[in-house]
């Protein structure tokens, strides 16, 4: 099969991660409790603030309601919370998929101002422009239907991380020469939804059906594979916002119990610092059998130094499937 081409924009984020940073000491103050006065200890908060309102989607087209709706309900069962649709977010996906179609040669998130259907230069400027008050990230992918559009997106590891991250807002846009894209925001970064402290949520998992036809190709490649295109659908694994997710063993079995040749990407060694320290990639170093299976993964690894193990259990499926476990 044909793989499609994928290609992601991630500079709001960046932008943000960049404005955070706080002033003061990095060394904190020494209190010594009174003589006989137990120290008061505050245990941490480990309360997730997900959104649990699943509301389908509003569309004319049936592509763009295929991709928010079946999007929500992967990352339901992913347990990572519900996106809300956003009109203004719905017009900027919608006006980037017209600019490309309309500019052939055109391809990626950056458009030029005297291009026909210019928005704005990047996603969050076409987020602008269109009312939005927040910040906003895209992902663009070419595919003849909206379900290898967004099974495709979600088998690359840093489009997962783009589909399954902490924003709360989704827009969905698609030209019928079969061009698709996604653009998920949120107004504030202290508005972002967090997961439990102790959470560990993984993609596939949950025994969740994928189509694994679209795989094996993104833009940018996974900077572990050192270039190398034709890799396998990936897993992932994220944990709160803040904290440290640490990798110790993660392995791929298929049904037959054979070890699935892989590679773990993190924060650590993403080269390209897409990848923050809370989540991490399960890269399989070839394209996995595009056949109706089963597989398993167990992660054993830290989270905010906290020994854990998870096992997931997923389908691969054939055909126009709506995601399902």
């Amino acid at each position: 099969m044909k793989n499609i081409k994928i290609t992601l924009a991630m500079a709001a984020t960046a932008a943000m991660l960049a404005a955070c940073g706080g002033g003061g000491s990095d060394t904190p103050a020494v209190v010594t409790p009174a003589p006989d006065t137990p120290a008061v200890v505050t245990p941490a908060v480990t309360a997730d603030t997900l959104n649990r309102t699943n509301t389908p989607g509003v569309y004319a087209d049936n592509e763009r309601k295929y991709m928010f709706d079946s999007l929500n309900q992967v990352r339901g069962i992913t347990g990572v919370g519900f996106l809300k649709q956003n009109e203004a977010l719905d017009k900027a996906a919608q006006a980037h998929a017209e600019y490309l179609w309309m500019n052939p040669g055109e391809s990626g998130h950056t458009e030029k101002i005297d291009y026909a259907g210019f928005t704005g230069e990047t996603p969050a400027d076409r987020a602008r422009h269109f009312g939005y008050a927040g910040y906003a990230s895209e992902s663009v992918v070419g595919s003849i239907t909206a379900m290898g559009a967004i099974n495709g997106l979600l088998g690359g590891p840093y489009h997962a991380r783009h589909l399954l991250w902490d924003d709360n807002d989704l827009g969905t846009g698609r030209v019928s020469s079969g061009l698709h894209t996604v653009v998920t925001g949120t107004n504030s970064w202290n508005d972002r939804q967090k997961l439990a402290g102790d959470q560990i949520a993984m993609y596939p998992c949950n025994n969740i059906q994928v189509n694994v036809q679209g795989q094996g190709y993104e833009t940018p490649t996974p900077a572990v594979l050192n270039g190398k295109d034709d890799f396998g659908y990936s897993s992932m694994a994220i944990v709160r916002r803040g904290q440290t997710l640490v990798v110790d063993a993660w392995e791929l079995r298929d049904a037959a119990g054979n070890l699935v040749p892989t590679v773990v990407m993190t924060g650590a060694n993403d080269t390209l610092k897409y990848f923050s320290n809370h989540e991490a990639a399960l890269i399989p170093l070839n394209a996995l059998p595009r056949t109706v299976t089963t597989y398993t993964s167990v992660l054993k690894g830290k989270n905010n130094g906290v020994p854990f193990e998870k096992t997931c259990t997923w389908r691969t499926v054939a055909g126009e499937t709506v995601p399902s476990n």
